[in-house]
């Protein structure tokens, strides 16, 4: 019996299978949102920089931007990770383990394969720099290559606080969720109403630990309740309702993805209109569950559901580097000849370049899915300051090394390209040392010794 078979088989009854499904179906729909709103111009007279100028269908099309409601899915990854990260916590506690032992089982599982990625992508960069030169043509691709590792960055702040801030939620309840909307409207106030800049930054962990806390609601049964279908009817109202009325009041826009040009983006930094369209989105998923539900109870789109839960980290992670290879063979092969974006020639070449990028994405998944595994279950080493303190800092070295990655890419590793996140200069090396002090605290915040006192 394969290893998909024999886990489906194994599944307990008390598992939800909805959160398996949600988790896959969310890094699958940012997979192909990627692909769709891509736009890369190769031809000479359109290029103002090197081989490739890069966009995306929202800046040229304004049709395109209402789309993103159904494009736009990560706060689904977020509303999910908060319900896992409940579920191991308590799980942890009980068995007596602490910060430490929850850094490895959950944000371990991260960093592993995001490390083979960088690795990777730092030695690519250093050998394209190194044959053709600081200067060369594909110095932005190498850039953008690393753009995607935002999201792990954002998603580590809010795995990295989940343990306080599932207390908060224990001790407080719903309370706890409106001091984040209340801390996320502030900012929203201070940045476009009083013209405080700075503090727009503060959104980024505001709106996503916001997302994040209504996971902790699942987590408790809530939704079981209060009935799932009228518990989401509310916050699909609540959510789109409100969402609505601040975008046609002002300054806020339709669009749920970021892009070239507009004057204010709902995602980089969040806004308030994006915490309002996760509610709606995550009231809509409510009122679908239990169809749902009885579909994935079928054996075989359930082992489906296990086997893309195996993979789908290694594609959301690999996925923009097949997008790039599909965009410089083609370049390499016919230089100059992609179609004018958003002609009828463009949009019928999208066909065969799709199945190319998925031919892609599966040989990549295959070459590197065996980073993506779960940490072996072992004995928990407890809650002691110092394994504490170690985890702690590793994380923080995650979130800043992710981050910086998003920003630099895997540009200028020779020559030390600097680009600033939220004001900090970063360098592709900086982030590169980042990551790996991150992997060598986390685990020696497990590492088998003398246990200290606990905290």
């Amino acid at each position: 019996m394969s290893d998909v078979a024999s886990l489906a088989a194994a599944t307990p009854s008390t598992r939800d299978r909805y959160v398996d499904f949600l988790r896959v179906a969310s890094l699958g729909g940012v997979v192909l949102g990627h692909f769709l709103m891509s736009v890369v111009e190769d031809r000479p007279e359109a290029v103002s920089d090197g081989a490739f100028d890069f966009t995306n269908i929202l800046a040229l099309e304004p049709w395109s931007r209402p789309a993103t409601w159904v494009l736009q899915v990560m706060p689904v990854f977020f509303v999910v990770g908060g319900f896992a990260h409940a579920v191991s916590w308590r799980s942890l506690a009980r068995r007596g383990g602490g910060y430490a032992d929850f850094a490895r089982a959950r944000i371990g599982r991260l960093v592993t394969p995001a490390l083979a990625f960088v690795s990777i992508g730092m030695a690519v960069g250093a050998i394209i720099e190194w044959r053709l030169g600081e200067d060369n043509d594909y110095a932005a691709v190498l850039q953008i290559a690393g753009q995607l590792l935002w999201f792990i960055g954002i998603y580590l702040i809010v795995a990295g606080l989940a343990p306080p801030m599932l207390r908060l939620h224990e001790r407080w309840g719903w309370r706890s969720l409106a001091g984040l909307g209340a801390a996320v409207v502030a900012v929203d106030v201070l940045r476009l109403g009083m013209d405080v800049g700075g503090v727009k930054w503060l959104n980024f962990a505001f709106v996503w630990l916001f997302v994040h806390q209504l996971g902790f609601f699942y987590a408790d049964g809530v939704a079981d309740r209060f009935g799932a279908r009228r518990l989401g009817g509310v916050m699909l109202g609540v959510g789109t309702g409100g969402a609505a009325l601040l975008m046609a009041l002002g300054p806020y826009g339709t669009a749920m993805v970021s892009y070239s040009g507009e004057k204010l983006s709902n995602l980089t930094p969040p806004t308030v209109v994006l915490a309002l369209f996760a509610v709606a989105q995550a009231g809509l998923l409510l009122m679908v569950r239990a169809p749902i539900r009885r579909w994935l109870d079928r054996p075989r789109v359930w082992r489906s559901v296990i086997a893309g839960g195996g993979l789908a980290m290694t594609a959301f992670l690999w996925h923009f580097t097949a997008l790039i290879l599909m965009y410089v063979g083609w370049h390499l092969v016919w230089p100059g000849t992609l179609p004018e974006p958003t002609t009828a020639a463009w949009w019928w070449a999208r066909l065969p370049q799709l199945v190319v990028f998925l031919l892609l994405v599966a040989i990549l998944v295959t070459a590197f899915r065996g980073f993506d595994r779960p940490p072996r279950r072992a004995e928990v080493v407890g809650g002691s300051w110092w394994r504490t303190t170690l985890a702690s800092l590793g994380v923080a070295c995650a979130i800043l090394g992710m981050l910086g990655f998003a920003v630099v890419g895997f540009r200028g590793v020779l020559n030390w390209y600097v680009a600033d996140v939220a004001g900090v200069p970063m360098t592709a090396v900086a982030a590169f040392a980042l990551v790996l002090g991150a992997s060598a605290l986390s685990w020696l915040a497990v590492r088998p010794g003398r246990a200290a006192p606990r905290v």
